[in-house]
């Protein structure tokens, strides 16, 4: 049989202690940050903002290695640095593309 102990304590103390065993238990279920340091990741859908395509139009992007996407807490993240050189690429790839005709 357990033992059962009973204390009296304000109901404020209590709340408070119980309140700060659930935000531990949460920050284990909490994605990292979007900040590392390697530099700032960003979500699928700010890519998308940023490069004005459509999240099937990434999905693609990210199957044939134009974009690396990494997985981190869960969600699927993109470095911001990644992000601008690939624009570079392709803006560079169309001209050269371009000249070549």
């Amino acid at each position: 049989m357990e033992n059962i102990i009973l204390h009296s304590t304000p109901l404020k103390d209590f709340q408070a202690i119980i309140g700060q065993i659930v935000r531990d238990e949460l920050k284990q279920f909490k994605p990292e940050p979007t900040k590392q340091a390697n530099g700032e990741y960003i979500t699928r859908h700010q890519v998308c903002e940023k490069l004005k395509i459509s999240l099937a139009t990434l999905h693609t992007y990210t199957k044939d290695g134009t974009l690396k996407g990494y997985r981190i807490g869960g969600r699927v993240l993109y470095r911001l640095a990644e992000v601008e050189q690939s624009i570079q690429a392709i803006q560079t790839t169309k001209y050269k593309h371009g000249r070549a005709l």
